[in-house]
């Protein structure tokens, strides 16, 4: 079940007043979101009726608290699927941003209520750039369908094959198709086996992605043939202007 809202200041926290009564698979999207958040408590820019600012509710009871981050690999997996049958060539940005070349797509914040040692629910929160031919905040390097491919989309004829996209990944998941996930999450990594500059507070080192664990952490290989795992937020990739200061 989809519910249009013409107005609203984030769809994930509209999601959550709403699912203790709303079954799995509801979807709030909105044609204005005024205060939508990303990852790291940012904001996340979306001119009014031209991208898919939406929240879906899920109930992965059956999912173990300590392997969430396959939610995570799930929602990204059905976004690039989605991508990919309207023309692009997506890649997922450790942890779960989704880009096109080196350029951000879409975004996900997924808020994740623990029950002992299981999944409650899970609102999945996902600003997908659609229409947006124009951006005026700092965010570095935001890019859209329409100026991907020249095409634009009706958004409530999209929305709908996304959340199939998604939800196809997430049954999937449910069925304990673990395997393909990891698979195809890693095939398409964003910089994968690629030598890059990172950072962490204390220093900058160049290193190659070889992996990702089952609990989201990210395997990094630096010059030295060394294998070291690094949480969110614990590490990130250098932009450009940072390699060559």
């Amino acid at each position: 079940m989809i519910t249009w809202l013409s107005e609203i200041d984030s769809t994930n926290r509209y999601a959550a007043q709403r699912s203790a009564d709303a079954p799995e698979g509801s979807v709030w999207a909105a044609f204005t979101q005024t205060a939508g958040r990303g990852q790291q408590h940012n904001s996340w820019e979306s001119e009014p009726h031209k991208n898919l600012t939406f929240s879906l509710l899920l109930r992965p009871v059956w999912l173990p608290a300590e392997e969430q981050f396959y939610l995570s690999k799930a929602v990204s997996l059905g976004i690039t699927g989605f991508l990919r049958q309207h023309g692009l060539e997506p890649a997922i940005k450790w942890p779960n941003d989704v880009y096109a070349g080196d350029r951000k797509i879409a975004g996900i914040l997924i808020e994740n209520q623990i029950t002992g040692s299981g999944i409650g629910s899970s609102i999945v929160g996902i600003g997908l750039n659609v229409n947006q031919e124009r951006f005026f905040s700092d965010a570095p390097n935001p890019t859209s369908i329409v100026l991907e491919t020249g095409r634009t989309l009706d958004l409530q004829q999209a929305l709908p094959e996304l959340t199939a996209c998604i939800l196809n990944r997430y049954e999937s998941l449910r069925a304990g198709d673990r395997p393909s996930l990891d698979a195809d999450y890693h095939a398409q990594l964003y910089r994968c086996n690629q030598w890059h500059l990172f950072a962490t507070d204390a220093t900058r080192f160049r290193a190659r992605i070889v992996g990702v664990r089952p609990s989201g952490e990210l395997l990094l290989e630096d010059e030295q043939r060394q294998t070291r795992a690094y949480l969110f937020k614990e590490v990130h990739f250098c932009l450009k202007a940072d390699e060559t200061g």
